[in-house]
């Protein structure tokens, strides 16, 4: 009986051993996982926080293109009230003026052309 006994003591330490080894390791993984999950929510509150301030940067900048497309719109509509509407046809007094011919370059063709000209 004693070398059966030696035997389960030495079992049984070794196996006493290797559970005091497992639960070492696992004091060890929990403690590693501990720490990662610090940082992890850390990194969480950081991102939740620049979530909130992109959240109210976008808010302002959609609020500001709705303020510049309102004054854009105002301002188009103002442009479009002061158009002038030109008239391209010809006045009458240029009409009369492209009908003038001068016969040639003597003295009385140039002078009758402007007689006509000027002539109400």
């Amino acid at each position: 009986m004693g070398f059966s006994t030696t035997k389960l003591s030495i079992v049984g330490f070794a196996l006493a051993a290797l559970l005091g080894f497992a639960c070492v390791n696992l004091f060890l993984e929990k403690s590693r996982l501990e720490g990662e999950n610090s940082v992890l929510l850390k990194d969480l509150e950081s991102a939740k926080e620049k979530n909130e301030r992109l959240t109210k940067d976008y808010a302002t900048a959609k609020n500001n293109l709705n303020a510049c497309n309102v004054s854009l719109s105002l301002q188009n509509e103002a442009i479009k009230a002061a158009a002038v509407e030109i008239d391209d046809t010809p006045s009458k007094e240029a009409e009369r003026i492209k009908k003038i011919y001068v016969k040639d370059k003597s003295c009385e063709a140039e002078l009758a052309a402007y007689k006509e000209l000027f002539h109400d």
